[in-house]
């Protein structure tokens, strides 16, 4: 049994030569993983590895290269010499110039997946490049499903969850940024997390506007004026205080669903309607309104 090119093609296979070694192993390395196969086609297990090995370097086709050396050839035997090779099939390992791992002998799917774990890109990773360049751009919203995404993969992801407070941050989500900060320990303290408390804090004294001020004040002389109650729900809109804008209206409306005749809950739906797609606060309030609706 052979395998015919169509069955080993890909973006990422390269049969390996004495002319493209140096470019596709040693200088491919700098990049890429490559995973070198050492087969021969006169092996049933030789062959069954290869095949193992192409399917699942076809998940990863733009961080992998599976560089295939055809033992049964008189000059690819060479390469094999270099790497003193003498079981087949032989796997190794190739990264950044140097062999990082490797195995030899047939192996079950799971297992080979088991040894190359360590060196694969995991599933959050592009999420977490993505969230990074998006924080940079400024571009918040995107950045923000972004590191969600992380930590729906990994959820107890700590660099996750500084990128998703950062992300709250920008988009003027204190309570959120600070509900993740607080669950980040000691030990993972570091530069950027000092900076993001730092940004929490200008944020919060940026939000405590004059206007914000004096309703306050009203409140505190009268807590059952709901007219202040609802200026003061859209003055904290405004300063993107999200979470306590939509807890001030809903306690209203568990008292009277059509308070200041319907004002309070059109401003509830207009902030709802207004906050980020994916928001917990948001969907949170959702649920509360919709038991008080049906």
């Amino acid at each position: 049994m052979e395998l015919s090119n169509s069955e080993l093609s890909a973006n990422n296979v390269v049969d390996i030569t004495a002319e493209n070694f140096q470019q596709v192993i040693i200088e491919g390395s700098q990049n890429k993983l490559i995973i070198i196969d050492f087969f021969t086609q006169r092996s049933e297990q030789s062959i069954s590895m290869s095949q193992t090995l192409a399917n699942i370097c076809q998940e990863y086709l733009d961080e992998v290269i599976l560089a295939k050396v055809d033992c049964d050839q008189p000059t690819q035997q060479q390469i094999a010499m270099q790497f003193g090779i003498q079981n087949l099939p032989t796997v190794v390992l190739f990264k950044g110039g140097e062999v990082i791992n490797g195995f030899a002998g047939g192996q079950a799917e799971a297992e080979v997946r088991k040894v190359l774990a360590p060196y694969l890109p995991k599933p959050e990773d592009k999420y977490f490049v993505q969230a990074k360049a998006q924080i940079l751009a400024s571009d918040f919203q995107t950045a923000f499903t972004s590191a969600k995404t992380i930590l729906e993969l990994v959820p107890d992801s700590v660099d996750g969850k500084k990128l998703l407070a950062d992300a709250c941050l920008g988009l003027g989500q204190n309570s959120e940024a600070e509900t993740l900060l607080s669950s980040i320990t000691l030990v993972d303290q570091d530069d950027y997390y000092h900076s993001l408390i730092a940004k929490l804090e200008l944020n919060k004294q940026a939000a405590e506007t004059p206007e914000i001020q004096a309703l306050r004040a009203a409140l505190a002389e009268n807590p059952n004026d709901e007219e202040s109650t609802l200026k003061l729900a859209i003055q904290l809109h405004q300063a993107q205080q999200f979470e306590e804008a939509l807890g001030l209206l809903m306690a209203i409306l568990r008292r009277d669903l059509n308070a200041q005749d319907g004002e309070i809950k059109k401003a509830l739906m207009d902030i709802l309607a207004a906050m980020p797609s994916g928001n917990e606060v948001a969907t949170k309030v959702r649920r509360q309104l919709y038991s008080l609706l049906y």
